[in-house]
């Protein structure tokens, strides 16, 4: 609860300390929603078996502040629960629960957003479970990293009534497990994610 409401606190006093910058921009409040494809990478993420694509979702709260005049380059950060994870075939499906960061710098060509940035995320909860209903589930983190970083590059289209649709890749830069996992196969595995959002941005401020 602490990282959420300190998540809250500083993606408000981001949006607010830009907005006081700019002359001729204004700020929106925006929800979002979406779908995500989870995998890992690294050389080591096939550790346990052969990887795939873990499915699941992620929704929160956005803002957007357009930067001078034109509409041209705007700042955009976010606060969203993620899903994060992998599975392996006939053998286990792993979901790890996010509190998720991004900050991003987009430009936004009469609609067309590009958007590149870096995100700090937050693991809460982890839970894996197996095939075989004779090996039980596994829910606490563990040797899990809990502080992630990472970095977003992604490409969507604004409309000015509001609707927003976009697809993301979302790449972490800190390894899934700490320094001192000890795994069979070595420690250099990260999260890999595939995001397709949509999205409604409210009126805002000029």
């Amino acid at each position: 609860m602490k990282t959420i409401i300190l998540s809250l606190a500083l993606l408000t006093g981001a949006t607010a300390a830009v907005q006081a910058q700019t002359t001729g921009g204004g700020t929106r409040i925006g929800l979002k929603v979406g779908v995500v494809a989870a995998s890992l990478a690294g050389d080591d993420k096939d550790f346990q078996g052969d990887v795939q694509n873990r499915f699941g979702f992620q929704a929160g709260i956005t803002t957007t502040t357009t930067l001078g005049v034109g509409g041209l380059f705007e700042l955009h950060p976010e606060l969203l629960y993620s899903q994060r994870g992998y599975q392996i075939e006939d053998f286990s499906k792993t979901t790890f629960h996010n509190i998720d960061l991004p900050l991003l710098a987009r430009i936004n060509a009469a609609g067309l957003v590009f958007e590149a940035g870096p995100q700090v995320g937050y693991l809460f909860a982890r839970k894996t479970k197996y095939d075989d209903s004779a090996i039980p589930d596994i829910t606490g983190r563990g040797q899990l990293n809990k502080l992630q970083f990472g970095y977003i590059v992604g490409v969507g289209y604004q409309l000015e009534s509001g609707p927003n649709v976009g697809i993301r890749y979302n790449r972490s830069i800190t390894k899934l497990y700490d320094g001192d996992a000890a795994l069979p196969g070595g420690n250099k595995i990260y999260n890999s994610v595939f995001q397709f959002q949509l999205g409604f941005a409210f009126p805002g401020s000029n």
